[in-house]
């Protein structure tokens, strides 16, 4: 009886996918614990290589509140136009938050920046009343990215998005 159990083809299939669910399971859980974490100075990859021509085609948004632009926002933006298709920068609304600086405001003082810098012609500046990750998704990126002053300072809330 016993044996005829573990002969059985659906006791295999059963195990096959209980296997897959951990494993995928297991590759979540490490990517939460362990982020992916990119830190300046950043490198671009070699211009004629598969990454390179990947990213070229992507579309990727860059989060913030940008409370208020600065060069530090700069830095990241050129970085992102260089690398990657089409840059979308989100200025993010939280309704809890009190800014000195209405987020139309910041948008128009990013869109001066970016003009005055040159080179980033392919970044648009937006702002996102709603969840960002939803505007994304409908503008097809296929990555998000927010800085962070410090891993101490804003680490904590970053790990939560994931």
């Amino acid at each position: 009886m016993i044996s005829s159990i573990l002969d059985s083809p659906v006791l295999l299939v059963c195990a096959a996918a209980l296997l897959s669910i951990a494993a995928a399971i297991s590759i979540l859980i490490f990517r939460v614990i362990f982020p992916t974490i990119i830190t300046h100075p950043w490198r671009l990859p070699p211009k004629d290589s598969r990454q390179s021509k990947s990213d070229k085609k992507s579309t990727v948004v860059l989060a913030g509140s940008f409370n208020p632009p600065h060069l530090g926002h700069l830095v990241m933006i050129r970085y992102l136009a260089e690398r990657y298709g089409r840059v979308i920068c989100c200025i993010g609304v939280n309704p809890n938050k009190q800014y000195d600086v209405t987020p139309q405001s910041r948008a128009e003082i990013l869109r001066e920046m970016l003009i005055h810098d040159g080179g980033c012609n392919n970044v648009t500046v937006e702002v996102v009343s709603g969840y960002i990750w939803r505007f994304a998704r409908t503008q097809n990126a296929s990555s998000f990215f927010r800085g962070i002053r410090t891993w101490d300072a804003d680490g904590g809330d970053e790990r939560t998005l994931q």
